[in-house]
């Protein structure tokens, strides 16, 4: 049974602000109609909202988009891009480069709060940040894991996050001290819909119990082949109020 989990609220360095509007897993739906995302919605095979967005918008497939994955303390981030390999494994915070457009599997392990535990999120890039001229690795997508999201995906709920950036003229209307605020959307809703009346929908992160079993995996399960890169070091102090004020440290980095 789908359950609606809330999502948090982070807003970036110089007034980028992202949010997280969890929903459960429905129906699906068809495509794109107007300004608005609807009937494209985050409850569709997985990829194809990403796809059908990038059709329409033409990235440019040379650009490579930071994201940044965080969990609620210490662990590792594996990427997979169509491939059981993963492309690298990072400690976290974990930020690395990828396709707008494209689908990746992520594996989260190490975890101190969940001791030999792996779940394996999909994040769905549906676009990309246009920053200053070589200041891209100051600006990555957040996607950040909280102890209730892992541990509502080990208890074999679906959680999804639509994450998105804010419009400017509606970040008075929230909390001017970044702290979280909840945000959640009944699972019949279309939470793509609401990102987009909120502002600019960015990622598409699903986290479920489910893990890979071997070579009868999916082939979209590894995801779409989009390109990867670790790109440049990740910055410590991004100006984001996280879900814990625990000090980090630059990541370190497993290449394979």
């Amino acid at each position: 049974m789908s359950k609606i989990i809330s999502g948090s609220l982070l807003r970036w360095m110089r007034g980028l602000m992202a949010i997280a509007i969890a929903a459960g897993l429905a129906s699906t739906a068809l495509g794109q109609q107007g300004e608005f995302f609807q009937p494209l919605n985050e409850k569709m095979i997985p990829g194809f909202a990403a796809d059908t967005l990038a059709r329409a918008r033409q990235y440019d497939p040379s650009w490579l988009q930071p994201v940044r994955v965080e969990l609620p303390t210490d662990g590792t981030v594996s990427v997979y891009s169509a491939t059981p390999e993963p492309a690298a494994t990072i400690a976290t915070p974990a930020q690395f480069c990828v396709n707008a457009g494209h689908i990746y599997r992520l594996r989260i392990a190490d975890m101190p709060e969940f001791p030999n535990v792996e779940v394996y999120p999909s994040i769905e890039i549906l676009d990309r940040m246009h920053p200053p001229e070589g200041r891209a690795p100051d600006y990555p997508i957040p996607v950040v894991l909280t102890e209730a999201d892992i541990r509502e995906a080990i208890e074999g709920h679906m959680v999804t996050r639509v994450v998105y950036l804010e419009l400017p003229q509606l970040a008075a209307t929230f909390d001017p001290l970044r702290r979280e605020i909840p945000q959640s959307v009944d699972p019949t809703d279309n939470a793509l819909q609401e990102a987009g009346r909120l502002g600019r929908p960015m990622i598409i992160v699903r986290i479920g119990g489910r893990i890979p079993t071997g070579a009868d995996m999916p082939w979209m399960y590894y995801g779409s082949g989009g390109a990867f890169d670790l790109g440049e070091s990740v910055q410590v102090d991004t100006g984001v109020v996280k879900l814990s004020d625990k000090v980090r440290q630059k990541s370190s980095i497993v290449r394979r």
